[in-house]
């Protein structure tokens, strides 16, 4: 079960979330997942650029509406004691480090931008076999 823990509302108009799925796997060890989402809107603008590509509309149409963003943090072997102290840390060290990257006003169309390229990457290999 998964426990929502943390929202952050950007002046952008993303919204990033992290959830919570750690589980405990031994006596009082357990293992930290923390999950990273953030739905980021497919506007036409962002993929325009790649209109000449021939996969263009099959990739688009995979995109669809939303990309999703989703990135897990994970620490094994957590004793039950310290548990909600390292979750706050890591919590923390992603709002210090990657937080600022969301924030920026590019990301959303950086982020499309990748996500045509791997789609169009999967879409080449298929025509290679």
């Amino acid at each position: 079960m998964s426990l929502l823990i943390r929202t952050w509302h950007l002046a952008n108009g993303l919204k990033v979330e992290i959830f919570d799925h750690a589980v405990s796997y031994y006596a009082d060890v357990s293992a930290i997942k923390l999950t990273i989402c953030c739905d980021v809107e497919v506007k036409k603008e962002y993929v325009r650029p790649f209109e000449t590509h021939p996969h263009y509309g099959a990739i688009v149409e995979t995109l669809g509406n939303v990309a999703a963003y989703r990135r897990e943090i994970v620490k094994a072997g957590v004793p039950s004691r310290h548990l909600s102290a390292m979750k706050r840390f890591l919590v923390e060290k992603f709002e210090e480090n990657a937080l600022a990257y969301f924030e920026r006003d590019d990301f959303a169309k950086k982020y499309i931008a990748k996500r045509f390229g791997e789609i169009a990457a999967e879409f080449a290999k298929k025509d290679r076999i």
